[in-house]
């Protein structure tokens, strides 16, 4: 390789995110005597565009034809997605393909994949989606992030000024294109979405059988960009991912709102045995543990290490110690000094006693439900294969039969049959109470079903089917508001589900509200793909087939995904 294109490789490794190796890297490569050039390689990998911009423009002027200028241009135009001039630029540059971060063959992925997007902006956030029914998923994406964003700008006292954009991606394969993660990286650990290169990647909830929670997703890597940001990338992963996972519900109310029973009871499990996934097993990414498993229980501990630091201190603590590690102090000296601590250690042995005594969500023994991809050959969803999660054998046969019951159009003896099976396991389990409540309510038990509905919730809250139930009864009853909320709760799990959006537009219409009542409508119809119908409500808008399934088009009801939906 000659000493300019060494050169070339090594100012392109600068541009990765590694902001800790960058000033040895930049003093070891040939013609480092450059300062424009290291110091706009060192802002890329702080992922810092603003200064970025400021050295690399006036050379990207000045110097057209140089193939440095132009390899750092072409990274920075595509972190600001500008994938052709990216391509091009990197193109021109003659650097060299594979090995590390492959920008040009990254920047080629991305201008093919989001070649036909739409766009769609708010005052902080721009969405570029695939044309088509990924439309409805918009307006409560920016609405969420820029929710989130004010929140954050509480907690942390700063957000980035600049717009960020989101990508929907259709599914793991292009997720895997756009990033250092391989597919099976992704579907191993259950990874969904990724904060990388100054974007939000979200894949969306139509490439997965039972959709997921997308809108926590969104809202947990922005969360990753406003730290990285705010700490020029310096942050370690555990308290990066911890950060994210607890302010991930802070667009809708309280930090911290996010443990699962599922992941609350493989924590208490871990803690007995002595099996915690330690703080460097997380490292350098969460998306590279080896199962959903893990990831869940390593979400677990870091959300509650951070919710820990927050009981101690609150936000003050937090920012705290992200002014020591962006002022490149390590973690291990940054938290213990914020704390008034000896040393790590120390903070270890507290977080460890506070896990031993924190009280944990109710519901645990019910299984993690993994994400399943579509696309997934591995793994494809069958026929009665929601009752795996029953362990009681025989109410797995009283649920089959209320099934066979249900495809028959008998409505009474399905809820005699799922009556069984509740009374063997209660209404934890989703599936279960949620065909349970549909048959009561179609065979004119409403009381019933209502009284089911409710007590499953409890602990499975954002189980979409239970909710789209206690919207058909609050719709009934003419309880707008009850009806909207129970909506909105199963559309943030599954947003493809045109009934959700024929609720949404009933109460929206019985409210007063004309114009959100006309943007449903046209969602539940977009959904339908059957514009000459009206979307109603009831099992038969909904789309539910023979099997609990959903009809080709929709989105199916399930459970929401207690594993690893997100990734740094």
């Amino acid at each position: 390789m000659t000493t300019r294109l060494a050169f070339l490789a090594a100012a392109l490794a600068l541009a990765a995110p590694a902001a800790a190796q960058v000033q040895g890297a930049a003093e070891r490569a040939p013609g480092h005597a450059d300062p424009v050039l290291r110091q706009a390689a060192a802002a890329l990998a702080d992922e810092d565009l603003a200064t970025a911009r400021k050295e690399l423009e006036p050379e990207l002027q000045r110097r057209p034809d140089d193939p440095l200028v132009q390899a750092l241009g072409g990274v920075l135009r595509f972190h600001e997605q500008r994938y052709a001039e990216a391509a091009e630029l990197l193109s021109r540059s003659g650097v060299p393909s594979g090995g590390g971060l492959d920008y040009l063959a990254l920047a080629k992925a991305a201008l093919e994949i989001t070649r036909d997007h739409q766009k769609a902006e708010s005052e902080h956030f721009r969405v570029s989606y695939p044309p088509g029914k990924d439309e409805v998923l918009v307006p409560y994406l920016l609405e969420a992030l820029e929710a989130q964003r004010a929140a954050l700008q509480a907690d942390l006292g700063w957000v980035p000024p600049e717009k960020v954009t989101i990508e929907i991606l259709t599914g793991t394969r292009q997720l895997a294109r756009l990033s250092t993660l391989t597919e099976e990286e992704i579907r191993t650990s259950g990874t969904i979405a990724l904060c990388k290169f100054d974007k939000l990647m979200i894949v969306s909830p139509k490439a997965l059988a039972r959709g997921y929670d997308w809108l926590d997703t969104a809202a947990h890597e922005y969360t990753h960009h406003v730290v990285t940001q705010r700490t020029r990338n310096n942050t370690p992963i555990w308290l990066h991912e911890g950060i994210a996972k607890w302010s991930e519900s802070r667009w809708r109310g309280a930090g911290g709102d996010s443990l699962s029973p599922y992941a609350g009871a493989l924590l208490k499990k871990a803690l007995q045995r002595g099996k915690l996934v330690t703080f460097a097993e997380m490292h350098p990414s969460m998306a590279k543990l080896p199962s959903q498993e893990a990831a869940a229980l390593a979400f677990a501990e870091v959300m509650l290490a951070v919710e820990y630091l927050q009981k101690k201190g609150g936000p003050p603590l937090l920012s705290r110690i992200l002014e020591r590690v962006a002022g490149a102090i390590p973690v291990e000296r940054a938290v213990p000094e914020a704390m008034g601590l000896a040393d790590f250690d120390a903070f270890e042995a507290e977080w460890r006693r506070y896990l031993a005594v924190r009280p944990l969500p109710a519901g645990g023994d019910v299984a993690l439900r993994q994400l399943q991809f579509l696309d997934d050959e591995r793994h494809k969803p069958t026929a009665h294969a929601e009752w795996a999660e029953i362990p009681d054998e025989k109410a797995r046969g009283f649920a089959r039969l209320g099934e066979i019951m249900r495809e028959r159009g008998k409505w009474s003896a399905a809820r005699i049959e799922y009556g069984k099976a509740m009374r063997r396991v209660g209404p934890r389990h989703g599936v279960l109470t949620a065909k349970y409540a549909l048959a009561a309510l179609q065979s004119g038990h409403e009381a019933e079903a209502e009284a089911a509905l409710a007590e499953a919730v409890k602990t499975n809250p954002h189980h979409p089917a239970l909710q789209v139930n206690l919207g058909r009864i609050k719709v009934k009853k003419k309880d707008w508001s009850g009806a909207r909320e129970a909506f909105l709760l199963a559309n943030r799990i599954d947003p493809f589900d045109p009934e959700i959006h024929a609720g949404l537009a009933a109460a929206a219409e019985a409210t007063g509200d004309a114009t959100l009542a006309a943007r449903e409508q046209r969602f539940a119809r977009l959904l339908l793909a059957r514009p000459e119908r009206s979307p109603s409500l009831g099992p038969a808008a909904a789309g539910v087939g023979p099997h609990g399934a959903r009809a080709p088009g929709t989105s199916p009801h399930g459970g929401a995904p207690a594993g690893n939906p997100h990734g740094k």
